[in-house]
């Protein structure tokens, strides 16, 4: 599915959303993000004709910009709220990192790792107009990022394969908070921290470009 204009791209995740990963309706607060930040600002030159695809697009280095109506999702699970502190892992361009400050503003801040250099340089650029509110941190990020911790939202943008330890995150995760994972290729995980417990769901049918780092 292929939009002519950011705002058309978000016309069609909207659209979506009702056969999307159990058909529930997206968020207002996220649809208005989405038609705030144009993605086509966060792809290399070479690949800004796949911005208004609601489809994955190359960002360099086999990595990817995750399909919007996924990032859509994954943000509608997070339920980000203003004054949020938020951990992406695996950032990349900066484009969900960016969809996530706005989301935790005001009062709130977005810390984005990414492994690769050459795209953590990209994605702070990217990211630099918002200025404190998105930290864009190089580094390895796949067992959390214990120096700002704890997070009320924390989310892995890549997916993990066998041998994960989900333990790392939920130590850094604050009551009443939320993480959100995919696996490479199975299900996408939400995690919620409730009076001292962990309530989980899960949806089907995911595919995620490969978490990097030691806990991948």
């Amino acid at each position: 599915m292929i939009a002519d204009t950011n705002d058309g791209l978000v016309d069609l995740v909207e659209a979506r959303a009702r056969d999307y990963l159990g058909g529930a309706p997206r968020s207002r607060r996220v649809l208005e993000a989405m038609r705030a930040i144009d993605r086509a600002s966060f792809l290399p030159s070479e690949e800004r004709w796949a911005a208004y695809r609601d489809a994955p697009a190359p960002i360099g280095l086999g990595q990817t910009c995750s399909e919007p109506s996924m990032v859509a999702f994954m943000l509608d699970l997070l339920d980000l709220r203003p004054g949020d502190h938020v951990l992406e892992v695996g950032a990349g361009s900066g484009y969900a990192a960016a969809l996530a400050a706005r989301l935790c503003a005001p009062g709130g801040r977005v810390v984005a790792v990414e492994l690769l250099p050459g795209l953590a340089a990209a994605g702070r650029a990217n990211c630099a107009a918002f200025g404190e509110r998105l930290v864009y941190v190089e580094g390895d990020g796949s067992s959390g990022l214990p120096a700002y911790a704890p997070f009320d939202r924390i989310l892995l943008s890549a997916g993990v394969r066998r041998g994960f330890d989900e333990g790392p995150f939920l130590a850094e995760l604050a009551e009443g908070g939320v993480l959100v994972y995919p696996e490479e290729r199975g299900r996408l995980f939400r995690v919620r921290r409730e009076g001292g417990r962990l309530e989980r769901d899960s949806w089907a049918g995911v595919a995620f470009v490969p978490l990097l780092g030691a806990n991948a």
